[in-house]
């Protein structure tokens, strides 16, 4: 009997450790109106920087999206989203301040 509670109890360990590490990767991909060049990419990608958990970011210029793959275990959509906005860049629910639009050069506002 002691013997059968004491595998239960490694198997238990053991499955949780390995639970507890796995990386939760995601892709999310956020409309933006104003992504039409690599500036505005880079503009993006800069306010991205202190996000731990970015993996990739790919723009398609032609509709407006910007597809980003992320650590979902370490970072939130709406951390992203938040960072986006402070940018400068509007999101279908989330627009940007004008204020922080105001700062982008004149052919991303």
């Amino acid at each position: 009997m002691k013997k059968t509670h004491l595998y239960l109890i490694s198997l238990a360990a053991l499955l949780l450790a390995t639970a507890c590490h796995r990386n939760d990767i995601r892709t999310e991909t956020f409309q933006i109106e104003q992504l039409r060049n690599a500036e505005s990419v880079q503009l993006i990608a800069k306010a991205l920087q202190p996000l731990q958990g970015v993996n990739k970011i790919t723009p398609d210029f032609e509709n407006h999206e910007l597809t980003i793959v992320f650590n979902g275990r370490v970072l939130y959509v709406k951390n992203i989203e938040s960072a986006i906005a402070q940018a400068g860049f509007s999101l279908p629910n989330w627009p940007a301040n004008p204020a922080d639009i105001a700062k982008l050069p004149e052919e991303l506002r």
